[in-house]
């Protein structure tokens, strides 16, 4: 029994200094400690401390970082979930931090703001530049009717932005 507790110190030690550096997912935190070489079982035990530290929460990771992307990076919501599903966050866990973060006029503002920086050095918004921005701030993960919303609201009126069922 003596090693177990070794095992179990060098595994919290592990997941400790992995999560002073930044915060992260409950999968990704047990991610490392199987590439460390950690048990399967002190894996659990390491994750349930963890949590009841509360150095390790997914909810709180998740809304956390809905909030960062969408304002420091200006990305829309479909990058987000994505982003959050290669991090590991649960399913359920992203839904509810979406509907709990109100992603509504923080996106548009942040699909604005997108499009205000991409459009500095183009010159005057024409149909092709309102097609080429349609398209960038799809690449974002912006929904097509924030980005029409956007770019109406951006750009002055010069012509019709088309968009095709399936954008």
């Amino acid at each position: 029994m003596p090693g177990r507790k070794k095992d179990i110190s060098y595994a919290k030690t592990i997941a400790v200094r992995y999560l002073s550096r930044m915060p992260r997912t409950t999968t990704e935190v047990e991610l490392r400690l199987q590439k460390k070489g950690v048990d399967g079982g002190d894996i659990k035990e390491v994750i349930s401390y963890l949590s009841e530290a509360g150095y390790l929460n997914d909810e709180v990771f998740a809304k956390n970082w809905i909030n960062s992307k969408l304002k420091n990076r200006l990305w829309g919501r479909n990058r987000i979930i994505q982003g959050l599903k290669q991090k590991g966050t649960p399913e359920e866990t992203i839904k509810q931090a979406i509907t709990a973060s109100d992603l509504g006029t923080s996106e548009l503002n942040a699909a604005k703001a997108a499009l205000e920086k991409w459009l500095r050095n183009k010159n005057k918004p024409d149909i092709q530049i309102k097609q080429r921005a349609f398209r960038y701030l799809m690449g974002r993960g912006f929904p097509a009717s924030i980005i029409i919303t956007a770019i109406k609201e951006i750009t002055s009126d010069c012509g019709e932005l088309t968009v095709y069922e399936g954008q």
